[in-house]
């Protein structure tokens, strides 16, 4: 018995059909990898945020050593007292660091756009209907 030839149409289809289940198939593999490699990045950036934390944190605990030690110095330099000294590198490092922290503020509040360009598109939209409610009234 002879079977009887299918389609093209049909034929047709079924690729078609195979070729939507392989691309599927592709995508899942591709974001399976994807996440994967998130995953992964994500790991190394939690270890790199520790490690720098616990390097900062070294490096608050080594200024502290390291103004005692140069009160010290300064008191055998310069004389003095070593309270002195100390007052003196604890105001300098004060204002130091409240510098550091106007310095930063200003420089945020200079570069934050805080959503300002779509407040400025939503007062747009407001004048044009507003204009085109006058229009039609």
């Amino acid at each position: 018995m002879v079977e009887p030839e299918r389609p093209v149409l049909e034929q047709l289809k079924e690729e078609i059909a195979g070729l939507g289940a392989e691309l599927r198939q592709m995508a899942a593999l591709r974001w399976q990898l994807a996440r994967l490699e998130l995953d992964a990045d994500l790991r190394q950036l939690r270890r790199l945020a520790i490690s720098v934390g616990v390097a900062g944190g070294l490096a608050v605990a080594s200024l502290t050593l390291v103004s005692a030690a140069m009160a010290e110095l300064l008191q055998e330099w310069l004389g003095g007292s070593r309270a002195l000294w100390l007052a003196v590198l604890a105001a300098g490092l004060c204002a130091a660091s409240g510098l550091t922290g106007w310095a930063a503020w200003r420089t945020f509040r200079r570069r934050f756009l805080g959503l300002r360009e779509t407040l400025e598109e939503l007062r747009e939209d407001a004048v044009w209907i507003e204009e085109w409610v006058k229009k039609k009234g």
